[in-house]
């Protein structure tokens, strides 16, 4: 059996548009085992896929936080030791960060990747036995088929197969089935739909008595999930929950709404009726993919901008102004199989 090991760290979209290629490689190849590394607070991520042996959680993020500490050099001298006496075939790099070549790297197994056309940091081809050419302006998943593919030698074809199975994921807060799910929270301030539009569209709910919940993962998060349902009078702001209970939650929902997000595309790969909404950001590059998706993109002069904060207007980017909560609420509706009103 062939052991291979993943590299992707983060983020949580990042590692969620990874899932496929699994899935390519092994139904070219049913004798590969994987394994994959990938930050702590994103190990229920890599979880996802079945065919997924082990995940090792790396501490980066709070190794940052002290450096230079005996602690912090004992605990990476002892992680990287465990992880070359696990002797992978092969490690695949597919972040194309600097970060993560050295991790893999210092797993002293062979290490391919890719090439410095591709990769974001060009230097990564340093720590690369090998680099595959795969153009930058492909959409994220379709880039890591195409390294997957070329490095373990298969060709694939067909839409992207995520291999997430609904019967293992987190099956509590049953009473939260049937619901429609908001990803109101995104990393830029440009991809956030604005608030106006929310609230719009947990009233239009309101009206149909159609639940609506609401995750968060930081405080700024909840607190817009509670000012939003409460400017709606409608709509549940879920607990503070982990990635794999979320997970479980998301899979058992009606409809999912949401931005440019990772939340986003686990509904979308767990076969959830999806709307997405696209504005600062580019639809050909990091759109949903599933067979019950719909990916709204702005037609706005200047959308997809790829600006982190729009120059026009900040608290209401224009080129969400199309795309208002009433096209959401039928692009659902039509989506699940349902009439409007």
């Amino acid at each position: 059996m062939k052991r291979i090991l993943i590299i992707k760290m983060s983020a949580l979209g990042d590692i969620l548009h990874t899932l496929p290629a699994v899935t390519d490689a092994l139904k070219a190849n049913p004798d590969i085992c994987f394994d994959w590394l990938c930050e702590q607070p994103f190990m229920d991520v890599a979880r996802l896929h079945p065919a997924v042996r082990q995940v090792i959680g790396h501490p980066r993020l709070r190794w940052k936080k002290n450096r230079w500490s005996m602690q912090t050099l004992r605990e990476q001298l002892s992680f990287y030791k465990a992880l070359r006496h696990e002797k992978y075939d092969l490690v695949i790099d597919a972040q194309g960060r600097i970060k993560s070549a050295r991790v893999g790297w210092l797993s002293g197994s062979p290490v391919v990747g890719l090439d410095k056309d591709s990769a974001t940091d060009s230097e990564t081809r340093l720590f690369y036995r090998q680099g595959y050419n795969v153009p930058r302006d492909m959409n994220a998943v379709e880039r890591v088929r195409k390294l997957f593919a070329q490095a373990l030698g298969y060709q694939y074809q067909g839409e992207p197969d995520f291999g997430i199975q609904g019967h293992r994921l987190d099956n509590a807060f049953p009473e939260y089935t049937g619901a429609w799910i908001c990803f109101h929270g995104t990393t830029w301030a440009s991809k956030h739909w604005p608030e106006a539009n929310w609230i719009d569209l947990l009233a239009q709910a309101k009206q149909e008595q159609q639940m609506v919940l609401l995750p968060w993962g930081s405080e700024q998060e909840r607190q817009r999930a509670e000012r939003l349902t409460t400017e709606a009078q409608w709509g549940v702001v879920l607990p503070k929950l982990s990635l794999w209970q979320l997970s479980g939650i998301i899979s058992r929902c009606a409809a999912a709404v949401g931005v440019d997000t990772g939340l986003m595309h686990i509904a979308a790969a767990c076969g959830v009726p999806t709307v997405s909404v696209f504005g600062s950001t580019s639809v050909a590059l990091t759109a949903a993919h599933g067979e019950r998706v719909i990916n709204l993109a702005s037609s706005y002069s200047c959308s997809p901008c790829l600006k982190k904060v729009c120059p026009l207007n900040e608290e209401s980017p224009p080129c969400y102004a199309e795309l208002n909560a009433t096209r959401v609420r039928d692009t659902v509706r039509e989506l699940s199989g349902k009439h409007c009103e």
